[in-house]
């Protein structure tokens, strides 16, 4: 099924209406824009169509189907394995400026294991990391874990978000162990739907969104989608600045009901005015007897150095059915992203020495990066019988290149870096330039073979999947003329088995074993290439769908394996920057997760998701971690969230949610006192439709969203005693935007 068959369903349960003219002062400038917010609050009747699109209203919290599971047209209940979906409503609901920020909520997923940052998405899922391993529409972003040009992708264009819990190397080749994160773009849609917003915050700042779509030509052969969303926003932080321009044209072509094919471009520029986030442990985590950092200091300097980042993706989607039988997929994209930046930071390694004192010592940094992919998937599907046995059949090859190149340094205590006082900050000073270091280029070409068969039985589904990669990758040290071209050949064998059982009730039990493969870009401490990670996991669950297709709720125990782990090295002589690892051995997580979405009456919906983590480290070449827990990874995650829309105050709805972690460590000497306390945070937030109380208004809504309430001050990590890295968490954000559409 792909992404435009997606959109057309979701088109079905939208409502037609003629809208007048938007304000002229919320139009589109420059870096002005707003987030999308929550759809219209009347509840429409699922529609079920068998075999074309998602079958589930556009406007829920509840999904049914996934586009990414099994790269075919299957409902959730059917997967044998946990498919987490944020939808677009969801995202609506909870304000979600950032695709980490939607994922706030989902079982098993640590959004903020770096703190607040306005650059990146990082994300740590059944403890793996998933920086530079993002995925688009079942295609990998341009990215790499030890490149900062890695991008961020707007979530205003996302339909919904995907998280394939597990290996999931069988239908992708490249995943991370933990879980694959597949963001589905919006698409074209053929019945006409226009909106605008602008929104701030009350940080100050200001940002516009906009997002029309429809046919171009009457017969609807041709259709439509632009959107973009341009932001000038303040921070938490003094000084600080979250400025960006995104944005996505789309056109698909339909000229049968059975062939489409879908041509898109997306571009994002960010400029923020950026301040670095290594704090050092005393003063955050630790008390500090001249005073602890405030939050909002900015401990650079806003007035010299900045961060850059250009990102731009070109591609198409394909499909045609021959007949009720054969149908044929390609999805192609090339995407690339540019980063530079010169910073002023606090050192991290001698951030705090000798005396207490709010004096703290800066170093300069430079990184010159830049990453591109190109990957193309090709698909044919086939459904049949033999007996009593009904098979849907995918065959698949897909192919990407990817290239990163790195350009990193800081300078050192030989040179002379103005220190700050964080009580009495002074800026405008002069800084000296920080010199290239470190510099490569790593080139990986990576072609997978891969077959799956869903066999169907009575009230039994069968998933079956057997792939090959093969990956190449040559490593090149630029600051080494001489040194030759390292180059890293892997293959790999990679699968899923899993058993599921249908009874009458909703109720699914099921049964999987999957493995993984991930061949990784960069190198080690000593500049050698990684070897490839490989996992597995068992996983064993049950899934339930009520009467009526109101809700989802799924459990899952789970036992899951990696080998090849990346550690951070312990004696690393260049701690400013966060990616230097060794490869030292296996780790193992074995978990109980619980994720429900229920739609209890037409007026209350709630979401509930538990996960309980239970992590080991069984090999390491780090005595300390031996035995240990994994890193980033609480032993309980829990949240709540109720949305409620009362009949006796036609166009309002509220909603408010609770996430509590426990204790976890992120210093890998396992140092107790570094050690980082359990937290609970609450968020709420509050919609309006204009349109209850005069038709003239019908349209226009106000959405107001708080998170953290009640403004927890916590540190998210600290790295090491001696003076960082550690960072602040979000503090409270209220954002207020006002959307119209029609």
């Amino acid at each position: 099924m792909s992404n435009q068959t997606f959109s057309k369903m979701s088109s079905l349960v939208k409502l037609n209406k003629a809208r007048s003219v938007l304000l002229a002062s919320t139009m589109l400038c420059g870096l002005s824009a707003a987030p999308a917010f929550a759809q219209e609050n009347i509840k429409l009747k699922t529609i079920t169509i068998e075999g074309e699109g998602t079958g589930e209203a556009a406007d829920s919290i509840v999904a049914k189907r996934s586009v990414a599971a099994a790269k075919t047209d299957t409902p959730l209940l059917e997967t044998p394995q946990v498919v987490n979906v944020v939808t677009r409503k969801q995202m609506d609901v909870q304000g979600a400026n950032t695709v980490a920020e939607a994922l706030r909520y989902t079982p098993g997923v640590m959004s903020d294991p770096n703190g607040y940052d306005v650059r990146y998405d990082w994300l740590y899922i059944r403890g793996f990391n998933s920086y530079g391993t993002m995925w688009l529409d079942g295609l990998a972003i341009a990215g790499d874990p030890s490149n900062y040009s890695t991008p961020s992708i707007n979530p205003y264009s996302l339909e919904r978000i995907e998280v394939i819990k597990g290996p999931a190397s069988v239908l992708y080749g490249r995943t991370v162990p933990g879980g694959l994160v597949n963001q589905i773009s919006k698409r074209p849609e053929t019945t006409p739907h226009r909106e605008i917003n602008i929104g701030t915050s009350a940080f100050g700042g200001i940002q516009s969104s906009f997002d029309f779509t429809g046919p171009v030509t009457q017969d609807g052969e041709w259709s439509y989608r632009l959107l973009g969303q341009g932001r000038n926003m303040h921070t938490q932080i003094d000084h600080e600045r979250d400025k960006q321009f995104m944005i996505a044209p789309s056109l698909t072509w339909a000229p049968t009901k059975d062939t489409s094919l879908t041509m898109y471009g997306y571009y994002q520029r960010d400029r923020p005015v950026f301040n670095p986030r290594f704090y050092p442990a005393i003063g955050t985590l630790l008390p500090n007897p001249a005073g602890q950092i405030p939050r909002e200091v900015f401990l650079g300097d806003p007035n010299w150095g900045g961060f850059n980042r250009d990102y731009y993706h070109l591609g198409y989607e394909f499909e045609h059915e021959f007949n009720e039988n054969w149908t044929i997929r390609q999805n192609m994209r090339y995407g690339r992203s540019s980063q530079d930046m010169n910073l002023l930071l606090v050192n991290p390694a001698f951030a705090y020495f000798g005396a207490p004192s709010s004096h703290l010592e800066r170093v300069t940094a430079v990184s010159d990066d830049w990453t591109s992919t190109f990957a193309v998937d090709t698909q044919a599907e086939t459904k049949f019988e033999t007996g009593t046995l009904d098979h849907t059949v995918l065959f698949g090859v897909d192919y990407v290149r990817g290239v990163s190149s790195t350009n990193f340094g800081n300078s050192d205590r030989s040179v002379t870096v103005p220190g700050i006082d964080y009580n009495n900050p002074v800026y405008g000073l002069k800084y000296p330039l920080a010199a290239v270091t470190t510099s490569g280029l790593q080139k990986q070409n990576q072609i997978g073979l891969y077959v799956q068969d869903q066999i169907r039985y009575d009230r039994w589904v069968g998933t079956f999947g057997l792939r090959y990669d093969r990956s190449d990758i040559d490593t090149t040290n630029r600051m080494k003329p001489d040194s030759p071209v390292v180059s890293t050949n892997d293959n790999a064998v990679s699968g899923r088995a899993g058993l599921t059982y249908l009874f009458d009730n909703g109720l699914a039990p099921y049964i999987s074993y999957s493995t993984s493969f991930l061949p990784l870009m960069g190198t080690d401490y000593k500049n050698d290439p990684y070897e490839a990670q490989t996992a597995r996991q068992i996983e064993l669950g049950v899934k339930y769908e009520p009467a009526g297709g109101r809700g989802m709720v799924s459990l899952s125990l789970f036992q899951l394996t990696q080998d090849n782990v990346l550690t951070p090295y312990s004696k690393d002589p260049n701690p400013v920057r966060p990616t230097l690892f060794e490869q030292d051995g296996k780790q193992r997580v074995r978990g109980i997760e619980i994720d429900g979405k229920y739609e209890l009456t037409p007026e209350i919906s709630i979401m509930a998701a538990y996960a309980y983590s239970n992590s080991k480290v069984l090999s390491s070449n780090n005595p300390d971690a031996l035995g240990r827990e994994m890193l980033r990874l609480p032993e309980h995650q829990g949240s709540v969230w109720v949305h409620y829309t009362p009949y006796a105050v036609q166009g309002l709805s509220l909603s408010a949610g609770m996430r509590a972690q426990s204790s976890y460590q992120t210093d890998s000497t396992y140092f107790d006192e570094l050690r980082i306390p359990s937290r609970t945070l609450v968020d709420i937030g509050m919609e309006y439709d204009f349109g209850a109380l005069k038709n003239e208004f019908e349209g226009t809504k106000l959405r107001v969203n708080v998170t953290n309430l009640f403004d927890k001050e916590y540190v998210s990590h600290c790295l090491n005693k001696t003076g960082g890295s550690c960072n602040y968490g979000a503090g409270r954000a209220i954002t207020a935007n006002l959307k119209y559409e029609w």
